[in-house]
């Protein structure tokens, strides 16, 4: 395979994100810039090659192979290892939902779940699962993480509304040191970074409803959320 090619792949591999789980042909063709056939027959290798996945409605979805791949990288991050152990100490003290995210080609990507043990009902997400510009954890990576080329991209490419929105979102997570959400259907949501010697390695929440999640400065999750952060930290061997 050619370095064209490779660029070419790499083009449709990109399109897939939190905004866009799926594409047709001609989708596809109209946002990478190439004409109809020559995407049609990428596509058709890269679902050959089990990378993508052709729905019945004809469209193109991320296969198992670029599953399987995911969740391997994920998985040899030392973050998460080192992380587990401190997440299930925040969820079981605060008794909410923990969640760790990592940065992906995109926007942030759910990597890792603590629930609370004793709680009977929680909110949660998935492991897998992209962050929206409107998340709190993303708005974490576009304030301590703006400088990387690829959150800096991903910026750019965003319509100008959601432009506007992660805009105000990074203002006021910059002057706070953390990200607090609350949703109008009642999820609330406390986001701080967690760092290792090179810089932001992660983002961690928690989250739940805003009856049980305390989203103010002065909150004890918050105090708890930023202990377990510079724990993580720590073990990453961010400076102190």
């Amino acid at each position: 395979m050619d370095i064209q090619a490779v660029d070419r792949v790499g083009m449709i591999l990109a399109l897939f994100g939190p905004h866009r789980e799926a594409v047709t042909s001609s989708e596809a063709a109209d946002l990478i810039g190439l004409n109809r056939t020559t995407t049609y027959r990428y596509l058709t290798s890269l679902v050959n090659a089990n990378v993508l996945a052709l729905r019945d409605d004809r469209t193109y979805a991320p296969g198992p192979t670029l599953v399987q791949l995911g969740a391997f990288a994920l998985g040899r991050r030392d973050i998460l290892r080192l992380a587990v152990e401190p997440m299930q100490t925040l969820a079981r003290d605060t008794e909410i939902t923990a969640v760790l995210s990592l940065w992906g080609a995109s926007s942030p990507v759910v990597a890792h779940v603590e629930e609370p043990p004793r709680r009977e009902i929680v909110v949660s997400v998935r492991v897998g699962m992209q962050l929206s510009t409107a998340a709190a954890q993303t708005g974490v990576f576009h304030t301590f993480m703006s400088d990387a080329p690829s959150v800096a991209r991903a910026a750019r490419q965003l319509p100008t509304e959601e432009r506007e929105r992660i805009g105000r979102l990074v203002r006021e997570t910059a002057e706070r040191g953390y990200a607090a959400q609350v949703s109008t259907r009642g999820i609330a949501v406390l986001a701080t970074p967690v760092w290792d010697e090179h810089g932001l390695a992660a983002s961690l929440a928690l989250l739940s409803t805003r009856d049980v999640l305390d989203v103010h400065a002065e909150s004890s999750e918050l105090a708890a959320l930023r202990n377990a952060a510079t724990t993580i930290s720590r073990s990453l061997g961010a400076p102190e």
